[in-house]
């Protein structure tokens, strides 16, 4: 189901009737804004990458239209709605308008802020301005760190606390939500990509820290329960059946019909001379699923403004701190009368969620204006033993991919 279907009728209904009883009230004041990236990207293996990316090159994986509309009723009430054109998010082909942002806010003194509807609540350092390419100079945010920005995105609350010092201002935000979504994962066996839909709910607490320049620290955890629409459930325990001489085959699975995930959050940018640094790091446990063991991802990054162009260096990594079961699906042994063909250990090896890559990246950004940024970027991926963006068997290699792309706001 796409990102449209979570509860859009329920945002949309409230927001109108906020809107439209207040309207009759207050002399509202709107103004509507947008923003876009066209973007292409081709790698030089046939092996795809993150969706779309592969030797064929594509436009689908960073090109994006949105538009935004903000309300504001009062000094204290206001509302904001967004629609963003984007590839689908529970299918490889086709694009589809999704409501990223959509609700209703209130700030009754300075320092506390509230707010109701469709939100993104997660604490990495570009989480709510991610889709707007123009307010950052990375032809693309490191997918080490950024891929699970989606599981972030609900319906839900927020509160938020701000203290003012004379050198910082610091933010606490509390948040809780649900959305529905879907999980992608890739069948190499089948050659085929699977989405398995269900509900994910999930609450954070993000602190932040700024020192009203240019340096910032923030911290956060996440967490998120996880239930399949499937009453199977999710597969949690991997089990073998010996076979006799050191041999063994796939057993039936264990499933479990929620998985509880808690994400660690901790990012920084800030001046270093002439240079901008900024590096983030994410640590993803769920509990007690072997297809989907803990993983860590993080990057380090610096860039420095030269007139209108901003080069930057980028260095990024994901790993998976326990990979012995996927190791060993791989090395089972195919038995047809037990029912387990190649392609079905193939398949259970590729479905799993682990992860050994890092990557290089060397781009730069030119901004025409504040609102227009061309970005260029060459990033060398390496591969060890097994890479989950990737589909397919690909290993012990490296992977070369080449970004383009125009980013605007107006």
């Amino acid at each position: 189901m796409s990102t449209m279907a979570i509860s859009k009728s329920v945002v949309l209904t409230c927001l109108t009737l906020t809107m439209g009883c207040w309207n009759g009230v207050f002399a509202a004041e709107y103004a509507v804004s947008g923003f876009g990236t066209v973007g292409g990207a081709i790698s030089d293996q046939a092996t795809v990458y993150q969706r779309y990316v592969d030797d064929t090159g594509t436009l689908m994986r960073d090109s994006l239209l949105g538009v935004q509309l903000d309300a504001k009723f009062n000094d204290q009430w206001g509302a904001t709605t967004q629609v963003v054109i984007a590839p689908r998010s529970d299918d490889d082909t086709g694009v589809d308008p999704q409501f990223k942002w959509t609700f209703l806010s209130y700030r009754p003194t300075n320092d506390w802020f509230f707010r109701l509807g469709r939100l993104s609540l997660g604490g990495l350092l570009n989480q709510q301005n991610m889709d707007v390419g123009v307010s950052y100079d990375m032809a693309r945010l490191p997918a080490e760190v950024y891929f699970v920005s989606s599981y972030y995105d609900y319906d839900g609350a927020s509160i938020a606390k701000t203290w003012s010092t004379t050198n910082y201002e610091i933010t606490l935000d509390g948040s809780f939500g649900v959305q529905n979504s879907s999980v992608r994962t890739y069948d190499n066996g089948s050659k085929a990509a699977v989405y398995i839909p269900g509900k994910i709910s999930g609450g954070a607490l993000v602190l932040t820290i700024n020192d009203f320049d240019r340096a910032l620290v923030r911290a956060g955890w996440h967490m998120t329960d996880l239930e399949p629409d499937d009453p199977g459930g999710f597969a949690s325990t991997v089990n073998f059946v010996p076979l006799g001489n050191g041999q063994y085959t796939l057993g039936k699975p264990e499933y479990t019909s929620r998985i509880r995930v808690n994400s660690f959050f901790l990012g920084t940018r800030f001046p270093l001379g002439e240079f901008m640094a900024a590096g983030e790091c994410i640590a993803v446990i769920p509990d007690n699923i072997e297809p989907a063991p803990p993983y860590i991802g993080g990057y380090v990054s610096v860039s420095r403004q030269l007139g209108n162009w901003t080069p930057y260096l980028t260095h990024a990594r994901i790993w998976t701190t326990e990979m012995d079961t996927w190791r060993k699906v791989r090395g089972a042994t195919p038995v047809p009368q037990f029912g387990v063909a190649q392609a079905d250990i193939d398949n259970a090896a590729s479905s799993m969620l682990v992860s050994d890559q890092n990557s290089w990246m060397l781009g730069a950004s030119y901004a025409f204006t504040p609102k227009q940024k061309l970005k260029a970027e060459v990033m060398r991926t390496h591969v060890g033993e097994r890479a989950s963006m990737f589909d397919g068997d690909l290993a012990h290699e490296d992977v070369m991919i080449y970004s383009l792309s125009y980013n605007f706001s107006f």
